[in-house]
């Protein structure tokens, strides 16, 4: 599909410069460097034009809550769960932070997407109401017209399967190279904690008033944990891309007019 593809010249050149953009993204992703970010951004700009970047980050809340399910009944799955997302947070925003790049680059390049969106703009705007916009249909669209429009070209990027691949695939690298072994170091930074222990009766002095209570993972629940942050790492990648790749779309039919 054309959101995955853009006519580029085949030569040297082009795969130097490629190599040298798959540098920046590993540094960025896996080293967390600020300067590689910043030169790839560079690249970005000059090369796809984009300009505009406002990511959605994912709510913390909703991560949290996918591993409390998963450790639904385990003992001192809350620390479990503030821990691990404390500990790949960052990371899963810098992951997000360059998938929307990759989706916004994507809906700059789809012609086919923009023309759709560009009739429809003038079907409900002058040539004087866009020139003077920052926005178009970026966020609250109230327009039922508009909105179909959107879940149709959301719907045609979940068909594709260029672009499931590519998600895929990015996910499942950035699991092997770096995720996966955060999670299976986990128990580095669990404590033991100490919690009153509701079993204790009254006239019973044998049993302490406090017990502690192991929250160390064994290598299966480790693993499930990790499947369980992939599938949600899997749906939030999609879910940035398709948010990424129209406001692409936006801004290169507001571009055709400034």
């Amino acid at each position: 599909m054309e959101a995955m593809s853009k006519s580029k010249k085949n030569n040297n050149n082009e795969c130097c410069f490629n190599d040298i953009r798959k540098f920046l993204v590993e540094r960025f992703l896996y080293d967390n460097d600020t300067e590689s970010l910043n030169i790839l951004l560079n690249i970005y700009e000059i090369e796809d034009k984009v300009e505009n970047i406002n990511p959605a980050y994912i709510s913390l809340k909703h991560l949290k809550k996918d591993i409390l399910k998963f450790l639904k009944d385990k003992e001192g799955k809350e620390l479990i769960s503030y821990n691990l997302s404390d500990l790949i947070y960052s990371d899963i925003n810098r992951f997000e932070f360059f998938l929307y790049l990759e989706g916004y680059k994507a809906g700059v390049n789809s012609l086919k997407s923009a023309n759709r969106l560009e009739i429809l703009t003038f079907k409900y705007m002058s040539l004087e109401e866009l020139y003077i916009r920052k926005k178009l249909f970026n966020y609250e669209i109230k327009n039922n017209e508009i909105l179909n429009l959107k879940q149709s070209i959301i719907n045609d990027l979940r068909k594709d399967n260029k672009v499931r691949s590519y998600i895929y695939d990015a996910v499942f690298k950035f699991n092997i190279k770096f995720l996966k072994r955060k999670i299976f170091k986990l128990n580095d930074y669990l404590d033991k904690q100490i919690v009153l222990n509701l079993d204790l009766k009254d006239d019973d002095e044998n049993q302490e008033k406090f017990k502690e209570v192991n929250s160390y993972l064994t290598k299966k629940e480790l693993l499930g944990l990790n499947m369980k942050i992939l599938k949600f790492l899997y749906r939030d990648a999609m879910r940035v891309f398709e948010n990424a790749f129209w406001n692409g779309v936006n801004d290169k039919v507001m571009k055709r007019y400034k």
